[in-house]
């Protein structure tokens, strides 16, 4: 194989610019009603926060400092916050930078001094350790200013105020119960997703002196910061019921806990409904109250018909997050509904794409369907197991065995469709029911989307009730081009209205492999040379040095023999004028080199078993060059490399 590599001897100016992450964190409800009414705070707590999903429309707290903690003389506790501004405030001043200060007070908030810096008054969250007995109140002001904290202030809150009481003793916590502000958080990666909400705990007696260690027990899940219980849903798509729980260990080693749960989801549930019956679908969570809302917001219900990819618009005219499905009939059965909804703030405009949901309709009187379904590869077998083969290639024997059963106490089959999804340029070598062949023409071959999805469909099936049959499909695989995985379920329905049904087999994953080596080699470059650059070596640029690779192997052979690399440079570097490069490729291994000019050089080598990984080096290894003892005249440089591959015997 060959590459082409430039090099380009010229003056170089570099510009480098700097960016912007934005802080995708969602933030929930934190109250403000502070229990310390006895107190006079420094300000007024700022209100509540008022959120539609996960956008906040006014500034506030994630997280308050809690409004009483008990401890004991010596123990530190620590007050964490969590503060942020409204969604619109933040995209318009997107550069502004908190400052935090702590006030405390020892006389019921007569009087308030900030608490100094070396003891983290201008943190967010607070240490707070006591070496008298006593009650302290501390109040939490945060302020932004623009241009990185240098510029005028532009927005502040101040937090409830925070009783810390320190007493001579310990004091056991006997009893715990965890709840938490939302009960389903979603699992989208939007910017306006409602994915994060926090625990929080009743305890008895209320003066205990211990703190509350925060878990949950699926971290694929959720995340929980195991001091404040925030709680974090992923965003890859992965749904379930994560648990939460707190935890108290007493001064005294005593234990107590409580849990709760969590769901995380898309939004939407499934729902199953018998023909005829309405039912709706709902976006579940705490959305919000859309009343709220100042800016312009979009509510759309759209549908995908079973057995389709269209896209239909069902509703839009209502801002409505709930939708009914008006008396659907057996044809609507696995249709899937979601919903898009749509927000402007100021100049900003946020998107939220709910999960698809199904929709079940299940008809009065249907026939109870076993599908026992199995799948072999005759020809070859890596650790293949009941329900996946591996390494299947082309020439490939592959068959499938589907029993399928009609319950004894449920309707006949009638007038069913079986359909088996296979690869598609698959050959068919035979078709059994009951190890009888059929004819070709009892079955058909459908191929759609060009091939991408092809599947066998045998019509016409009828039995009656407590009958069991089997059919048996044998293939030979051919057309595979690029290593791929299939999963295969076949099915057994029937689209009568006043009796259809669908019972699909388990799902069987075929990985098919071409069975071959296959590699990709980058052209190289090294960039600029100063024109007067003499007995040096020339690293790559960054593109070809690791983690990057300058040959990317994928080995697909089944069986794998010994391989040996080579590479060579065919010719000297020359420029667009005819002159020659004063220098030379070399490979380098930590120090060492080999010229590559009129000579082939190993690269690397397998052994039998062994799979060819890809090629790469840091700076230091690998293809450098080297510049002789001669100045370079301008230009851009190329030659060409050869690459072989050669198996070893």
């Amino acid at each position: 194989m060959k590459r082409i590599i430039y090099i380009l001897v010229m003056i170089a100016v570099f510009i480098v610019t700097g960016g912007m992450i934005k802080d995708n964190t969602q933030v929930v409800k934190a109250s403000t009603q502070y229990s310390n009414t006895h107190v006079k705070p420094k300000s007024e707590p700022t209100e509540d926060v008022r959120k539609f999903l996960g956008m906040w429309l006014n500034r506030g707290y994630t997280v308050q400092p809690p409004d009483t903690t008990f401890t004991v003389v010596g123990h530190t506790v620590k007050l964490k916050t969590h503060s942020g501004r409204s969604t619109l405030g933040a995209s318009l001043t997107p550069f502004a930078s908190p400052k935090y200060q702590w006030y405390k007070s020892t006389d019921e908030g007569e009087t308030w001094v900030e608490v100094p810096k070396n003891e983290d008054g201008n943190k967010s969250n607070l240490n707070v350790t006591s070496n008298q007995s006593g009650a302290i109140y501390y109040q939490q002001n945060v302020t932004w200013y623009q241009a990185g904290g240098w510029g005028l202030s532009i927005a502040e809150v101040w937090s409830q105020v925070a009783a810390v009481y320190v007493n001579d003793k310990d004091k056991n916590a006997e009893k715990i119960r965890v709840s938490v502000d939302d009960d389903y958080l979603y699992n989208n990666p939007s910017e306006i997703a409602m994915n994060s909400t926090v625990a929080r705990a009743e305890v008895l007696p209320e003066d205990y002196t211990e703190d509350i260690v925060w878990t949950v027990d699926n971290n694929q899940l959720a995340y929980i910061d195991k001091d404040t219980g925030e709680i974090q849903a992923n965003n890859r798509g992965v749904s379930g019921v994560v648990k939460v729980t707190g935890t108290i260990k007493n001064a005294d080693n005593t234990i107590v806990s409580d849990s709760t749960f969590v769901q995380i989801g898309g939004g939407l549930e499934d729902k199953e409904v018998k023909s005829g019956d309405s039912t709706s679908f709902e976006m579940l969570g705490h959305i919000g109250k859309l009343d709220n809302i100042d800016n312009d917001y979009t509510v759309k219900w759209y549908r995908q018909p079973v057995g389709t990819h269209k896209r239909e618009l069902v509703e839009s005219n209502k801002k409505d997050l709930s939708y009914l499905v008006n008396e659907p009939r057996v044809k609507n059965d696995n249709d899937l509904y979601w919903v898009e909804i749509s927000l402007k703030l100021g100049r900003d405009s946020y998107e939220y794409i709910s999960n698809k949901a199904k929709l079940k309709v299940l008809p009065a009187d249907k026939p109870e369907i076993t599908l026992n379904n199995s799948v072999i590869n005759e020809t070859y077998n890596n650790d293949n197991t009941e329900d996946v083969l591996n390494d299947v290639a082309n020439g490939a024997i592959v068959s499938y065995r589907d029993e399928i059963v009609v319950g004894t106490e449920s309707g006949n089959l009638k007038n069913g469709t079986y359909v088996l999804p296979i690869y598609g340029g698959t050959e068919i070598d035979s078709v059994k029911i009951n190890d009888k062949e059929i004819d070709q023409d009892r079955y058909t071959v459908v191929d759609y989307f060009g091939g991408i999805s092809t599947v066998l469909v045998i019509d016409k099936i009828n039995r009656i009730a407590g009958e069991k049959f089997e059919i048996k499909v044998r293939t030979r695989i051919d057309g595979i081009f690029t290593n791929e995985q299939m999963i295969s379920q076949p099915f057994i329905y029937s689209g009568e209205e006043d009796n259809a049904f669908r019972f699909e087999g388990t799902k069987k994953t075929l990985n098919y492999v071409t069975n071959v080596l296959q590699k990709d080699v980058r052209d190289i470059s090294y960039g600029s040379i100063n024109t007067y650059a003499k007995d040096e070596i020339i690293s790559r640029t960054d593109d070809t040095n690791q983690p990057n690779n300058v040959v990317s192997v994928d080995d697909q052979r089944r069986v794998k023999e010994p391989i040996k690399v080579f590479v060579n440079q065919e010719k000297e570097f020359v420029n667009e004028q005819g002159d020659v490069l004063p220098g030379c490729l070399r490979l380098y291994d930590n120090g060492k080199f080999v010229e590559l000019v009129d000579q082939r050089v190993k690269v690397t080598e397998t052994k039998k078993d062994e799979p060819l990984g890809s090629i790469g080096w840091n700076k230091n290894n690998g293809l450098l060059l080297h510049i002789h003892d001669a100045a370079v005249a301008p230009g851009q440089y190329g030659t060409t490399l050869n690459w072989t591959f050669e198996n070893s015997i």
